[in-house]
């Protein structure tokens, strides 16, 4: 009796075992890497939350910690200096985006810095005002986005998923009725 309980276990644990070798192999063979796209799921969702936190009353709470807007000059010009800081600092959460989709340009964010420092040295509030509804933008995109390829990931991992545990019935009844047979 003890014997056949032994002998299911190790049926078990082998179709298991040779269900994960097929998936791994079938994923590899398709171009997938299960435990990169494990990872980036993960990735895809902090930068998501990030951004998400932003977008919720992140950017406001910066803004209102900027006080009021002076109107002489020196102080003006102060005021815009650290408003295009706080841009240039909430725009970097789409750069994150595009990094993680590999489609980061280092000329573009250069051009956004040159006329983040440009708007700041004329003390032109006006200017990074549009700058700040551009950079909204981005983020609702860059979140559509994240959310698009989080979901693509977790159908392939759902997929995988089902296919093994398809794999590993099938695997079991054929040891039980084949290879490993007492």
């Amino acid at each position: 009796m003890m014997n056949r309980d032994i002998f299911v276990i190790i049926k078990i644990v082998t179709s298991g075992l040779t269900a994960a070798f097929l998936i791994f192999f079938i994923s590899a063979l398709s171009g997938e890497d299960l435990i990169k796209n494990s990872q980036s799921i993960d990735e895809l969702e902090s930068i998501s939350k990030e951004i998400t936190d932003e977008l919720g009353g992140g950017i406001d709470r910066r803004i209102k910690q900027l006080g009021e807007v002076p109107e002489i000059n020196p102080y003006r010009k102060f005021y815009c200096a650290e408003f295009a800081k706080e841009i240039h600092e909430v725009s970097y959460l789409t750069e994150k985006q595009k990094i993680a989709f590999d489609v980061y340009s280092v000329r573009d964010f250069e051009g956004k810095s040159i006329r983040l420092v440009e708007f700041s040295e004329q003390s032109d509030l006006d200017g990074l005002k549009n700058e700040l509804d551009i950079v909204k933008r981005e983020l609702k995109n860059s979140v559509n986005l994240l959310d698009k390829k989080r979901k693509k990931f977790i159908r392939q991992r759902t997929a995988y998923a089902i296919l093994f545990g398809v794999l590993w019935i099938v695997i079991y009844f054929y040891y039980n009725r084949g290879i490993i047979r007492k």
